[in-house]
């Protein structure tokens, strides 16, 4: 395989301290799966960059699962967003830990946001157990932040997610407190919906979770057939969060990551830019 360097970073829009941006204007990215799969499918996630940054955006969430079967060429993907002047995330789809070590692919999709020039990289938790070898652990620490330690390291992130292993407030908090007595630079992407699936009052998450967060993951939850769904916040969800808020770092850099629909898509995402832009 050819090897390639990864985009400059230096030409990718800056996010201050790693994403944080100024308290007087936080930045918002949109994932690309909010413009639904079978668009993505259709265009390719390059193709919405220009919509993005027509709309105001000051970055992307690429997503992994949502790269066609194969795909390698990140370099090329991640020049697309230097040209449409958007910082990159890079949702990697996997877990990053699994019992007492790191689960398979961590290094490979730690890689590939290098390629891409992604300004952050997020995994989901996945299985941290409570009872696993603390040799063992403390070896997959060392390996973890040995390879953290190099050159457009990407910030890296975990975010809750849908299940007791990786969205309840034990296991996270567990993970993210030893990662700091190893010394390894792990910080959090709080997905404001994911709680609700788990049965986790957000409040108290942000509350428990709030220093370690660099990343807001937006998304309002609405009930379908007995069903939690992904849907558009509504006013009174919007001013739940500004009491998340006050419990993050200011400016936190939030995401859209609920659904946008309807036409133009430009315009229908700019406006939720500046929903959430004044937050």
């Amino acid at each position: 395989m050819t090897t390639r360097s990864p985009t400059p970073r230096a030409s990718m829009v800056p996010f201050p301290s790693h994403l944080s941006a100024s308290p007087d204007s936080a930045a918002v990215l949109v994932a690309t799966s909010a413009f639904g799969h079978s668009l993505i499918a259709e265009h390719g996630q390059a193709a919405v960059l220009p919509w993005l940054k027509e709309a105001g955006a000051d970055g992307v969430e690429i997503r992994r699962e949502l790269l066609p079967d194969g795909f390698d060429d990140f370099e090329a993907l991640g020049r697309a967003g230097a040209d449409a002047s958007l910082g990159v995330v890079y949702s990697a789809a996997d877990a990053l830990w699994h019992g007492d070590s790191l689960a398979p692919g961590v290094m490979t999709r730690l890689e590939e946001s290098r390629r891409l020039g992604a300004l952050a990289v997020k995994f989901s938790l996945g299985h941290y157990a409570s009872d696993a070898s603390p040799a063992s652990r403390a070896t997959a620490w060392q390996q973890l932040c040995e390879a953290l330690n190099g050159t457009a390291t990407p910030l890296l992130l975990i975010e809750n997610d849908q299940t007791a292993e990786g969205g309840t407030l034990a296991p996270m908090a567990a993970i993210l407190a030893d990662a700091k007595a190893a010394g390894c630079p792990l910080y959090m992407t709080f997905d404001i919906g994911n709680w609700q699936w788990t049965g986790v009052d957000p409040l108290a998450a942000a509350q428990a979770l709030g220093p370690y967060v660099r990343y807001l993951h937006c998304k309002g939850v609405s009930v379908e057939r007995d069903r939690l769904h992904a849907s558009v916040p509504d006013d009174r969800e919007l001013a739940e969060w500004r009491a998340l808020l006050a419990h993050f770092p200011a400016g936190v850099t939030r995401a859209i990551e609920y659904p946008l629909q309807g036409s133009p898509l430009v315009d229908v995402t700019r406006e939720q830019f500046n929903r959430l832009r004044p937050l």
